[in-house]
């Protein structure tokens, strides 16, 4: 992809990271949960004989830890199943309405849990409408809706704003230090949140809070894998930065769909278990954008190609848009209104034909054989198109640093 020669490269290498994610998380568990499970166990200490604690007590702090272990293990589950899921999509090369199904069914365990636990179903209210809605306003069911079509979103947006080495690496890479940013910052302001912004961190590095939990043996083996592996500190940050050494330009490995999967259902569950799932779409700016602009070509109100990656060049190495062909006269008005918003926004450019007269406000085009070409409705040739051909390397700092100076501008 986007290589002189096209050379052979391995594909759906997105797995290894999750791989090795998935088992670092595994290998913590019990960190987080140390005090409970100890508790539970009528222990003081590991070396200590059992306590004088009562069947109530003990029974009080396992039904604790039952509330906090299951819903850890739940969104386990269900990156574990997107995972799985986006293997498969690399493998079979799923259709589009199964890539909106197979996020849904991944969510339902932790959405689950989420129901069982009597988890709160109330949305903070800005500030604005406080003084007639109150700080927050109970929504229901459509709270459950709203979480699975976030874990639907996140998935795919990720999946959609790629194309280009480095691209699905570097923007989860800025997703996920903005997530921990935000967690640290809202540890030190509210206490009252404080566990639901621990679950949602353990989610991204559990090893970095539960450390002092670790005794002296735990420490060494965790110093013996920092040495072997950067992933020990951060699970999900490190195993992403590590794929974006070999995924950025020239990229000698493909992450593929099962990256891209594994990233956004991370993201959802995050959200999910630390409850700031509005907040959490500030940080999917550009993503948002760009799911946005790729609507009429999703929906197939405007003709769109399996792949819409940019065009590359192998004499002068640079990227241009790539574009699609469109017969006028097979466009439905929706389609037409959808042309017509994208071009007066400047959003897409239209290349037509000396001898062809485009009317887009007629009801009938003339049947002339005659078709018109727009670039493809994508962020990254939205780029292209305004800033001119560049290298592939470049088009990836830009989309980055784009991304990067919107979360600035939100803080």
């Amino acid at each position: 992809m986007s290589k002189p020669n096209r050379p052979l490269l391995p594909e759906a290498q997105g797995v290894l990271a999750a791989t090795v994610y998935i088992n670092i998380m595994f290998l913590f568990i019990p960190l987080p949960f140390r005090a409970h499970i100890i508790q539970s166990m009528g222990l003081n200490n590991i070396l200590s004989p059992p306590s004088s604690l009562s069947d109530d007590d003990i029974l009080a702090e396992q039904s604790i830890l039952f509330k906090r272990l299951i819903p850890f293990l739940a969104a386990l589950l269900s990156i574990c199943c997107m995972i799985f899921l986006g293997f498969a999509d690399d493998v079979l090369n799923l259709r589009w309405r199964h890539k909106l199904i197979l996020p849904t069914l991944s969510s339902l365990p932790i959405l689950m849990v989420h129901i069982a636990n009597l988890g709160t179903t109330h949305i903070a209210v800005p500030l604005s409408l406080q003084r007639y809605l109150g700080t927050s306003v109970d929504i229901g069911p459509l709270y459950y809706v709203y979480m699975g079509m976030l874990a639907v979103f996140c998935t795919n947006a990720i999946n959609i704003y790629a194309g280009i080495n480095g691209l699905e690496a570097g923007q989860s890479a800025v997703i996920a230090f903005s997530v921990i940013v935000f967690n640290l910052i809202e540890l030190n302001e509210f206490n009252k949140r404080r566990r639901m912004e621990i679950s949602s961190l353990l989610i991204l590095f559990p090893p970095s809070i539960h450390r002092r939990y670790l005794s002296s043996a735990a420490k060494k083996l965790a110093s013996y894998l920092d040495k072997m592996h950067a992933c020990t500190e951060m699970p999900f940050s490190d195993s992403n930065y590590s794929s974006d050494y070999f995924f950025r330009c020239p990229a000698s490995i493909f992450v593929g769909d099962t990256f891209c999967y594994f990233a956004g259902m991370t993201f959802a569950v995050v959200g999910i278990l630390g409850h700031f799932s509005k907040t959490l779409m500030l940080f999917f700016i550009p993503q948002v954008f760009n799911f946005l602009l790729s609507l009429p070509q999703l929906f197939r109100f405007i003709p769109c190609p399996r792949h819409r990656l940019p065009l590359f060049c192998e004499k002068s190495n640079v990227l241009y848009p790539s574009t699609v062909s469109v017969h006028l006269s097979s466009l439905s008005p929706l389609g037409r209104l959808c042309l017509r918003i994208l071009l007066t926004l400047r959003l897409t450019h239209l290349v037509v034909p000396d001898s062809y007269c485009v009317d887009l406000d007629a009801k009938e085009e003339a049947d002339s054989g005659e078709s018109v070409t727009i670039d493809n409705l994508t962020a990254i040739n939205l780029l292209l198109r305004l800033a001119g051909p560049m290298t592939e390397a470049r088009a990836t700092t830009y989309l980055l640093i784009i991304q990067v100076g919107l979360l600035n501008c939100l803080q």
